[in-house]
C-alpha cells in the first residue's frame, strides 16, 4: 500500500483516526475492497471513494504493480 503525501498528512492530523486506520488494514488484507462510490479516471481506472464518519478516503488498487495507493483523504463538509 502507497499512502500519498496529502492523505499522510490529513490522516495524522486527524483527532481520532481509528476508522480510517481500520479501513486501511481491512485494505491491506483485502485490496480488492471497493468504496462506496467510484468514478473512473482519464485512464480508465476505478478510483474509489470511502465515507468513514466526517471523512472521504479516495484510493485505486494498481492490479497491474499489485499495489493499493490512497491518493487523499478529504473532510466531507468541505466537498
Amino acid at each position: 500500500m502507497i499512502i500519498h503525501k496529502d492523505a499522510e498528512t490529513a490522516i495524522g492530523s486527524m483527532h481520532d483516526s481509528s476508522s480510517v486506520l481500520a479501513f486501511l488494514k481491512k485494505l491491506e488484507r483485502y485490496p480488492a475492497t471497493p468504496g462506496d462510490h467510484y468514478e473512473l479516471d482519464t485512464r480508465g481506472r476505478p478510483i474509489h471513494f470511502k465515507t468513514l464518519k466526517r471523512h472521504i478516503l479516495i484510493y485505486y488498487r494498481d492490479p497491474f504493480a499489485e499495489e493499493t495507493r490512497i491518493l487523499d483523504l478529504l473532510r466531507a463538509e468541505n466537498l
